[in-house]
């Protein structure tokens, strides 16, 4: 018999295929989607951009989706060359105490932040959140001020960290605006994507001579189009919790469910939230990175014009039935050398419905020495010239 789960998105995919993009309506006209959770909310992967949300605000306990945070930490720390993945944790005493999901540490042993990430990842071992935190910040205790600090540097302003697993205390809390943040920043790092797709894995040493069978808590891993993470949680005092994601195309949603009554819940909740987010939305390009936006004049410099060039790539996730942003391109009529690579000089304005709703710098690609009168007017005369 088909699982719940499998039920679940066959039904809501079906619904989707017969209703087409025909028959979708703006954000605006319809329902929103119908969640059992305590607090959710939709995001859009790309810009941050908050498509729906209820009581996302209010502060829960999170349970082991605290480790999204810890797998955070870690991944930036590899992407930083401040860590390896193939170096060697030491296992400590207080690390081997630690109870819940495990893969039973013992104290002494040593292993790779690879495995440990693995055990976290899929396993949600708590033990091994605890020695990767331990190791990476020199002790539990800085490793938890690491995890605020970083909060508060993602604009998590709602979230209180007590440890590197969520099994712990009443000031041990989030909200599911906060977790979206942190979502929007984990999705953008391939590695953290690496290990949250994995639904399984028999690498890691099970104490015994083999290996341990690690199976991924998210249950909608290869059941859902385009899964590819985050993490799951629980505990009596916070029920069922999960931030989900899922890229089709080029639009990528984050789901996050806190406080659901039961596990079944939880993950119906995810996939009401992304399939509603999927039917009724889609991802614009806005601005290519290095793309040309034009040009300008340069007085006093070595080359008369200067090619202008998006800054960065920016995307909007919008309403289906809404008009694609109006871009309007500001830059000014000229500008005085010396001009130098990747200086400022104008932006590019996203515009919907009369508001902005994004902003990209328009860079100089090149470089413009800037030339004396005399140099300026030998070069005037002598194209003139012939």
């Amino acid at each position: 018999m088909r699982h719940w789960y499998q039920k679940t998105i066959a039904l809501l995919l079906a619904a989707a295929w017969v209703a087409g993009p025909g028959a979708i309506a703006s954000a605006q006209s319809v329902a929103p989607p119908l969640v059992l959770a305590k607090a959710v909310e939709l995001v859009d992967g790309s810009s941050g951009r908050v498509i729906y949300a209820k009581d996302a605000h209010q502060r829960l306990p999170i349970a082991s989706v605290t480790k999204l945070m810890t797998l955070y930490i870690a991944v930036k720390a590899i992407e930083d060359k401040e860590l390896s993945a193939q170096e060697f944790v030491p296992i400590s005493d207080e690390a081997y105490h630690v109870n819940g999901s495990q893969i039973w540490l013992e104290p002494g042993e040593r292993l790779t932040v690879d495995h440990l990430l693995k055990a976290i990842a899929i396993g949600s071992a708590n033990d091994a959140a605890y020695a990767l935190g331990e190791y990476i910040g020199g002790s539990a205790d800085a490793f938890v001020e690491d995890m605020n600090e970083t909060a508060r540097a993602l604009g998590m302003r709602e979230t209180h960290f007590v440890d590197a697993h969520g099994l712990s205390s009443v000031n041990h809390y989030s909200t599911a605006h906060d977790l979206g943040l942190l979502a929007v920043r984990a999705v953008r790092m391939p590695l953290l994507l690496h290990y949250t797709a994995m639904r399984q894995d028999r690498t890691v040493r099970n104490g015994k001579g083999g290996t341990l069978w690690l199976i991924n808590h998210n249950r909608l891993l290869g059941k859902f189009p385009g899964m590819d993470g985050l993490k799951t949680g629980y505990t009596s005092r916070a029920g069922y919790c999960m931030v989900a994601t899922a890229k089709r195309l080029n639009t990528r949603l984050i789901a996050v469910v806190l406080g659901a009554p039961t596990s079944k819940a939880r993950f119906q909740d995810a996939v009401t939230l992304l399939t509603w987010g999927f039917q009724h939305y889609h991802t614009v390009t806005i601005a290519s990175k290095g793309a040309t936006a034009g040009e300008v004049h340069v007085r006093r410099g070595g080359a008369r014009r200067v090619k202008v060039v998006y800054a960065h790539d920016s995307y909007l996730t919008v309403a289906r039935a809404e008009k694609v942003p109006e871009r309007v391109i500001h830059l000014p009529a000229a500008v005085q050398a010396p001009i130098v690579k990747g200086q400022v000089l104008g932006y590019l304005s996203a515009q919907q419905g009369g508001q902005e709703v994004a902003r990209v710098p328009l860079v100089a690609q090149s470089g413009v020495k800037r030339v004396s009168w005399w140099q300026g007017a030998w070069h005037y005369w002598w194209k003139i010239a012939g």
